[in-house]
């Protein structure tokens, strides 16, 4: 039976949806702009590549040590306080970018921005699956995937004219407005969505632990390409990580002392849907990575060509993936999982065939393979895991699924990256 509370949300998910969508969008965007704009920037504040590149891993990093803590704090504080947040970070984090006039008040700028972003990237998923109904929950999160993709389709575009028009800075400033209005419909209606707190206290001590264990062990797996995995420092940041692990464990053993609880994870269809999405996210980050270099080294395309390429992905995420949250809401998940999974095998392993000699028309076709594979395996796995708990563990759930995306991609570009420059090393030698 519906009560009062459900008929307000159901008579307003389309406005709740809208502030979660122009958040996703905005720090989406900033991500694809800023791509564009690092060769400007190192020049323009005379940085090595290795400098600026911190701008990029500086937000990354802060991304994964967040989500998940901002996931349990939603549990306590309600979606409203979390979109005000998180949209007050990120203007504030522009702000701070434009008028950063050395690289490391940019980066301490980006550090602003990711702790809002982490925000918006920790409840979404959740915040969609609890103001859309139960037969609709792959809908709103498929339309929220398309968000994400608009915001990857759009950056490039957008970041060249603006790099031609107008400084560096610009590509921060279009920012300011998005946000403003994000945060002024975040407070018109979310005061009438209710908070539904946690019984439970925020514990900080596995709040701090797990934490530092995402923060040092992502730091670990991105320095290994340059370092190499037998150097000291990767060593120690990943006993750092195993310690921190290790404690973090131990408190959520604890009711008392739970974080999270890891009760969550003896659902086999979360544990399932989970471990599913982070292996996808591997496979898939060794494509992003490698592909541009086989198209600029091998193939001898222009940058332009390249990026023409790689937006196969993204505009298959655009279409495929709210059809796969419609059809998942009427099919249920398992099917589409298990195809998306099965297109792109075949399409990496077409990948793996991939010679100096591969006609262009071949290299599309793995793509459209690999996109489409993702794009319907996404959606319904993430309603399947989201739809496995209870409502009071959305919030956290959607800062877990949002933090696996995220390690994911660091393993799979570590791998990547590191299994390249092995098999390189040996063919040259």
């Amino acid at each position: 039976m519906e009560t009062v509370t459900d008929h307000i949300i159901q008579r307003n998910k389309y406005n709740f949806f809208t502030v979660g969508a122009i958040g996703t969008f905005m720090s989406t965007l900033d991500g694809s702009i800023l791509n564009v704009a690092l060769p400007t920037i190192a020049d323009e504040l005379q940085c090595s590549i290795n400098t600026v590149a911190w701008v990029v891993l500086a937000y990354s990093l802060t991304l994964v040590s967040l989500m998940m803590v901002f996931g349990a704090w939603t549990e306590h504080r309600g979606y409203g306080f979390a979109y005000k947040f998180g949209y007050s970070f990120f203007i504030a984090g522009s702000f701070i970018c434009i008028l950063s006039t050395s690289i490391h008040l940019l980066i301490s700028g980006r550090v602003i921005q990711a702790i809002g972003s982490a925000m918006f990237q920790a409840v979404g998923p959740g915040m969609v699956s609890t103001v859309f109904p139960k037969e609709e929950r792959g809908k709103g999160i498929g339309l929220m995937v398309m968000m994400v993709s608009a915001g990857m389709l759009a950056g490039p575009p957008l970041g060249g004219v603006l790099l031609q028009h107008f400084t560096w800075q610009s590509i921060f400033v279009i920012n300011i407005p998005i946000g403003l209005v994000g945060l002024g419909l975040a407070v018109h209606h979310f005061k009438l969505f209710p908070v539904m707190r946690s019984q439970r206290s925020m514990r900080l001590a596995g709040a701090i632990a797990v934490s530092t264990a995402l923060l040092s062990g992502t730091l670990a797996l991105s320095m290994i390409d340059n370092y190499g995995i037998a150097d000291y420092r990767i060593w120690g940041l990943g006993i750092v990580s195993l310690v921190a692990a290790g404690f973090f464990f131990k408190f959520e053993s604890n009711p008392a002392t739970a974080l999270i609880g890891l009760d969550i994870f003896k659902n086999r269809q979360f544990s399932t849907a989970l471990a599913a999405a982070i292996l996808m996210f591997i496979s898939l980050a060794g494509t992003i990575i490698l592909i541009p270099f086989y198209l600029q080294r091998v193939k001898a395309f222009e940058p332009q060509q390249i990026g023409m390429y790689l937006m196969i992905l993204p505009i298959l995420m655009f279409i495929i993936a709210p059809i796969a949250g419609r059809i998942s809401d009427k099919i249920g998940s398992r099917i589409l999982t298990s195809l998306g999974l099965s297109i792109l095998a075949t399409g990496l392993f077409l990948l793996s065939r991939v010679t100096v000699d591969s006609a262009n028309s071949y290299i599309i076709l793995c793509l459209v393979l690999v996109g489409g594979g993702v794009s319907t395996f996404n959606t319904p796995n993430s309603s399947s895991m989201l739809g496995s708990v209870r409502d009071d563990q959305r919030a956290i759930t959607s800062g877990i699924l949002s933090t696996s995306r995220n390690i994911g991609m660091s393993i799979g570009i570590a791998l990547a990256t590191s299994l390249f420059a092995y098999f390189e090393l040996s063919f040259r030698s």
